[in-house]
């Protein structure tokens, strides 16, 4: 017989279960893989792990899972360091992280969004002088876009968001199911305070903006949207990231 000893967490970025699996001929294995977990809740303290112990007759994961179907759908990392990798994306937010939580907040279009999305990253790279996420922004017609945003919510078209919780059917926006999983996957991150003070801000200061007011705010001269166009004739650049922290860091 095989003692396997599993670490469950729930990966947010991924959309799936991963876990830290080792396999040893007796329970002696357990104190070898203790002193592994401890090290991995010291570097992601904010993070929830869950502890199991399972005893098959085959040394695979695949007998874990005929053993017991609730670990059909987890990926299993039996290296400790692929595992660390897993953890450490988990931990890094996304612009659609943000635009979750935002529409989590207020009502607003997807055009609204948008705008929202750029200032707060304003505000996050004034505030902290990095990036709060990786995806570049793009100088489109009507402002800065995110385009893998653009697409998850461009079905909503120019009526508020908000307003189509309730009917909608997809497994993004369930009302208070969907806020509850928006702030659960920020608490998971280490830096989750600065990215909700940061929102705070933004919201108070933009939020009572119309979309089409805060699409003049970001082509006024001489921000990134209106140098990367050249006032407007040059659409579809990408805005670089320096770009945006000069002009925040002088203004």
């Amino acid at each position: 017989m095989f003692e396997h000893f599993i670490l469950l967490h729930s990966d947010y970025s991924e959309g799936k279960r991963i876990a830290f699996h080792q396999v040893h001929k007796s329970v002696d294995g357990l104190k070898d893989f203790k002193e592994l977990t401890d090290t991995l809740k010291s570097y992601y303290p904010e993070l929830s792990f869950g502890f199991h112990h399972v005893k098959t007759d085959a040394k695979t994961w695949e007998s874990v899972v005929e053993y017991d179907k609730f670990f059909e759908d987890v990926f299993p990392a039996n290296d400790f360091d692929s595992f660390m990798r897993f953890l450490a994306d988990d931990d890094e937010i996304t612009s659609f992280d943000i635009a979750n939580l935002i529409t989590s907040k207020i009502e607003c279009t997807h055009l609204k969004l948008q705008k929202l999305l750029y200032f707060f990253y304003e505000g996050y790279v004034k505030k902290y002088a990095e990036a709060p996420f990786k995806e570049q922004f793009v100088a489109w017609r009507h402002g800065p876009v995110i385009e893998e945003v653009y697409d998850t919510y461009k079905k909503y078209g120019g009526s508020s968001i908000m307003d189509q919780l309730e009917d909608d059917t997809t497994p993004i926006n369930q009302d208070d199911e969907f806020k509850l999983s928006v702030y659960s996957r920020f608490m998971q991150t280490s830096s989750f305070g600065k990215y909700l003070d940061v929102l705070d801000e933004t919201l108070t200061e933009y939020k009572k903006y119309k979309a089409w007011d805060l699409v003049h705010l970001t082509h006024q001269p001489g921000t990134p949207w209106d140098i990367v166009t050249e006032g407007g004739k040059r659409l579809n650049r990408d805005i670089d990231e320096d770009l945006i922290k000069e002009y925040v860091m002088k203004h």
